[in-house]
């Protein structure tokens, strides 16, 4: 059979789904290790790093075999194929930078849905289909039901278009990119600038009244209690780079002062 989306069935469900990213190290243990600590899904980063397709692909691969949802965010959302080739290599759905219109989003599910909504590039045999022989129309249907889009909100035009891009029915869930929505309302980089924070609740707002999931993500578990009470079921969790300077940072330190060199 072909592996469903689990992050679809937490949401469904209104649990939260909680993952984190690889951007550093694209390593099938680092995806093992990712699954065996209990994560739901992981992000593949594209857009920030010099991963290559065929890296991308192995890494959605492993990960579908250890139980994580793979998700990948491509470098860009305007030519089709950098969105469909991550899903024909095993991504059980996309993150899409700077969506920030309904025009622009039917763009995208025409390219990444099979027919009847979409044109897809049909290709039944493949990881995103975990090699199986099935009927194709029931194989489309799945694919089309269980490949997530997830709009990112990363401007002040995607806040006041957010509205229309939701009334597609299309958008399985959003994301609200804090960095670069910082710097587009003129705080750039001011995390708890009472302006951002305004934003989200605006964000969070629009999306509730249309039933779609949401989130953003967390640097602390406690972060992330903050954003489970505001609603959110979308929640990955720092990233590789983070986890691993984030221990060396805390733990070097109290080297130092044990070995009488603080």
């Amino acid at each position: 059979m072909i592996r469903s989306n689990a992050v679809k069935a937490l949401q469904k469900a209104g649990k939260p789904a909680f993952g984190t990213w690889i951007t550093l190290c694209p390593h099938p243990r680092v995806v093992k290790i990712l699954a065996s600590a209990g994560f739901d899904f992981v992000i593949i980063e594209m857009e920030h790093t010099d991963f290559t397709m065929e890296t991308v692909g192995l890494l959605a691969m492993y990960a579908r075999e250890c139980g994580l949802t793979p998700i990948v965010r491509p470098p860009g959302t305007l030519k089709p194929h950098d969105l469909t080739r991550p899903l024909d290599a095993g991504a059980q759905g996309l993150l899409l930078p700077s969506v920030e219109t309904a025009e622009q989003f039917m763009e995208i599910v025409r390219a990444t849905r099979y027919h009847p909504i979409g044109q897809r590039p049909m290709n039944l045999r493949g990881p995103h289909t975990d090699y199986f022989a099935g009927e194709a129309k029931e194989m489309l249907a799945h694919l089309n039901r269980e490949t997530m889009l997830v709009v990112m909100v990363e401007s002040r035009r995607a806040i006041d278009n957010l509205d229309a891009i939701l009334k597609t029915g299309a958008v399985d869930c959003v994301m609200i990119g804090p960095d670069d929505l910082s710097q587009d309302l003129g705080i750039p980089a001011e995390m708890q600038n009472p302006v951002l924070h305004a934003a989200y609740d605006e964000v969070f707002s629009i999306c509730r009244r249309h039933g779609v999931p949401y989130g953003l993500s967390a640097q602390s578990p406690e972060m992330a209690e903050g954003w489970v009470a505001k609603g959110c079921t979308w929640i990955p969790y720092q990233n590789d780079a983070a986890m691993v300077l984030n221990a060396a940072r805390a733990a070097v330190p109290k080297l130092m002062k044990a070995g009488g060199r603080a």
